[in-house]
């Protein structure tokens, strides 16, 4: 009995020494100029802060990379923050239901190394004001046991913003943290 309790026990710590795995999906269909100004997108007023507070923080990213922010700007910014279940896969479909691809995927073995109750995840979207087309988009997110949404907040603005000056693509950014 024991032996069985110390068994759990150690298998319970090595998930939480597992490292916290930031994985980020940039696209942008065309290099952006390096210090546009943009605009936020208004946002509905739910009585939740931890959005604002995103949104908050990636213009504030944003602005010390040199952009400018104002009213008129060249791009909208939008900002949206969620935290869900781990254990479920969000995926987008068309009118009929027949699924077309997957948002974000269930945490499983592939993507994951040690426990996994929620996701938080961020997504930015700059949007060129005259023609509507989405100019950049980062989605940045992270699977947690314990740790809180304002625990990773912060990592998962930096990783989202940071695709700007690398580029678009996928990647994989381990770091230690609270899992």
């Amino acid at each position: 009995m024991i032996r069985a309790s110390a068994l759990v026990a150690a298998l319970l710590l090595v998930g939480c020494a597992a490292p916290v795995v930031t994985r980020v999906d940039a696209t942008a269909p065309r290099p952006l100029p390096p210090r546009a100004s943009f605009e936020l997108v208004a946002m509905s007023d739910d009585g939740d802060i931890f959005p604002g507070q995103a949104r908050d923080m990636v213009a504030a990213a944003l602005r010390q990379r040199g952009w400018n922010q104002q009213a008129g700007g060249d791009y909208l910014l939008a900002v949206t923050l969620a935290e869900r279940p781990a254990s479920i896969a969000v995926k987008a479909g068309d009118d009929l239901g027949k699924v077309a691809g997957t948002i974000a995927p269930a945490a499983d073995r592939s993507n994951n190394s040690g426990c996994a109750r929620s996701d938080h995840r961020l997504t930015i979207t700059l949007t060129e004001r005259v023609t509507g087309d989405v100019a950049f988009a980062s989605d940045a997110s992270e699977f947690h046991c314990r740790a809180r949404l304002t625990d990773s907040l912060p990592h998962l603005v930096s990783a989202a913003v940071d695709r700007l000056d690398v580029g678009p693509g996928s990647v994989q950014i381990a770091r230690k943290g609270t899992r």
